[in-house]
């Protein structure tokens, strides 16, 4: 059924001669005015949104629910067993603040997983246990799309369902509250938090109006504007009892410390913070490593373990040292990674927007032994490389479009460890990211034909 819907779409959109130049300055306008921007940028690049059977969406929702299962009780155990926090590379700052209670049981609520769906296979690469970005843009983009006449034309011969992202984290977030110890008549007083003139202030906004519009009192603010006094966080004459926070955590330990108001406040169980800065566990790449380990398979269930099994790449933090190799034989570690370039990538273990990210396929020996030395001087980790699919979508820029092979990743959202929506994004580069330059689709479920 995809593989027809999708032809009929091209199809339909190949006999469209309202495809002008007018009509994309049009869909960018339009993009704009509902704030999906990165930066100036237009998030959606493209005239067809991503689809996916049902039976797709629950395969990827069965794996992505288990391991981000398997990861939360992979976090439990690195808190019982302290000596696991060196494992993941934490700092003196990041293991404090990893430490205190964050009044609530879910070490991360709002994460995404992201995933390269090949062949039917599911292979996650990375958690965003931290602050995933793009909550809004796929149902943005979806409506957006539908100025497309192909869209109206599929969606009265199918029947599309859209999933919720934003509804669902505001509904995780309000029942996070509560287990934190807000009552449910008390509607929290919510700050969206990071720093100031950011390229995705548009998604804080776009979070902050939906949630003002359910009811909940929200605003958008930066560190610099917090205060904390006689056992209140506010900004202003706002009073703060939910932080939802966007900042990446080693990047806020570079321009504070425990006199800061947010840690002061947090330490002192004041205020509830989601994600709360236990996340950083499980957001370091080298969890993939622990999560692999089978020492530690005990903890999973057959479900979670066969999940990681099937589903998460052979992962390694870069030291020099003898572990095991993806074939499961004892190896030199760096040796390993020096004769196995073409099916191995070297990543940063915490960064983000493709920053350092070195596929092995792509490089010569030369380079590939110099990004060896920078990964064992810095803190990165070895990954096996996976299949990146290739697929046409139909790419348009001002004067024109055309069908173009992208690379696709399927990234789904998870909210408490419940699956809902995935960001969807495209990239001519195998790094596909819209941080360094790739785009992004809308997401559509085909529940049937109608």
């Amino acid at each position: 059924m995809r593989d027809r819907a999708i032809a009929e779409y091209h199809e339909w959109l190949a006999a469209d001669d309202g495809l002008t130049p007018e009509f994309f300055a049009r869909l960018r306008g339009g993009m704009a005015a509902a704030r999906l921007l990165y930066g100036d940028r237009p998030v959606g690049v493209a005239l067809r949104p991503h689809l996916m059977e049902r039976a797709q969406y629950d395969a990827l929702t069965r794996a992505a629910e288990s391991v981000a299962s398997a990861f939360e009780k992979l976090c439990g155990q690195m808190l019982l067993h302290r000596e696991l926090l060196d494992a993941v590379g934490l700092t003196d700052a990041e293991r404090r603040l990893a430490l205190v209670e964050p009044g609530y049981s879910s070490p991360a609520v709002t994460t995404r997983l992201d995933a390269f769906i090949s062949g039917g296979r599911i292979r996650f690469v990375e958690y965003n246990a931290e602050n995933p970005s793009s909550l809004p843009d796929q149902p943005g983009l979806n409506q957006v799309l539908f100025e497309v006449d192909a869209l109206a034309r599929l969606a009265a011969r199918y029947r599309l369902r859209q999933p919720d992202p934003v509804g669902a984290m505001l509904d995780s977030l309000l029942e996070t509250f509560r287990e934190w110890g807000g009552t449910k008549s008390r509607v929290p007083g919510v700050a969206i938090l990071d720093w100031a003139d950011l390229p995705t202030q548009h998604e804080f906004l776009l979070l902050r109006n939906y949630f003002v519009s359910r009811g909940v009192p929200t605003i958008v603010c930066a560190p610099a504007e917090l205060e904390y006094e006689g056992g209140k966080l506010k900004r202003g004459d706002f009073r703060i009892d939910l932080v939802c926070k966007r900042l990446i955590i080693h990047e806020f330990l570079s321009q504070a410390d425990e006199t800061h108001p947010l840690w002061r406040a947090y330490e002192d169980s004041a205020v509830c913070v989601v994600n709360p800065f236990r996340c950083k566990l499980i957001h370091k790449k080298a969890a993939f490593e622990l999560l692999t380990d089978d020492n530690l398979a005990r903890l999973f269930t057959g479900a979670e373990r066969e999940a990681v099994r099937e589903c998460v790449p052979w992962t390694r933090r870069m030291t020099e040292r003898r572990t095991l190799g993806a074939a499961g034989r004892e190896v030199d570690l760096v040796e390993h990674v020096r004769r196995n370039r073409e099916r191995l990538i070297l990543k940063p273990n915490d960064d983000y927007g493709g920053h350092g990210v070195c596929l092995g396929a792509t490089v010569d020996e030369s380079e590939w032994e110099r990004m060896i030395g920078v990964a064992l001087a810095a803190d990165y980790v070895v990954q096996e490389a996976v299949e990146l699919p290739l697929e046409e979508f139909p790419i348009f820029d001002e004067e024109r479009w055309a069908l173009q092979p992208m690379y696709v990743d399927t990234n789904p959202f998870l909210f408490r460890g419940r699956m809902e929506g995935a960001m969807v994004r495209l990239s001519q580069s195998p790094i596909v990211n819209v941080t360094s330059g790739g785009g992004e689709t809308g997401l559509f479920v085909l529940e049937g034909e109608v």
